[in-house]
């Protein structure tokens, strides 16, 4: 199944005017930043290439999230519209150690495996 991407363009939140991903402080919390560069195409193209995950717990008829690397940067996709589409941002926290391998193996074939271990060690937990 193709997911769509939801922009958010009622919610800007996740978009900043660099060129690089990054966090910034908002209401007093941290808020990841996708870089300016990161074309609304690419962003479905990373979300329908990227590694599935719901909890084992609660079965679903869709992921519940979608994670991808992008020049390093691990990304998270969470659900707008159950079945249909996810919007995306740059991690920083938890991510499931299935889906770190998974993305370990994708960062290898993008030739981004330094840049990678170095967002890991930085932001993932």
């Amino acid at each position: 199944m193709a997911w769509k991407y939801d922009p958010g363009e009622k919610r800007r939140k996740h978009k900043w005017e660099n060129d690089y991903a990054g966090f910034a402080t908002e209401g007093g919390a941290e808020v990841g930043k996708c870089p300016s560069t990161i074309t609304n195409q690419l962003a479905e193209e990373l979300l329908n290439t990227g590694v599935p995950w719901s909890n084992p717990n609660m079965p679903a008829d869709y992921p519940r999230n979608i994670y991808n690397v992008h020049d390093g940067v691990v990304y998270k996709a969470m659900i707008t519209v159950g079945g249909v589409s996810y919007h995306g941002f740059p991690l920083k926290g938890v991510a499931p150690k299935e889906v770190v391998s998974k993305l370990r193996d994708l960062a290898v074939e993008k030739k981004c495996s330094m840049e990678f271990e170095a967002w890991l060690k930085r932001y993932i937990r």
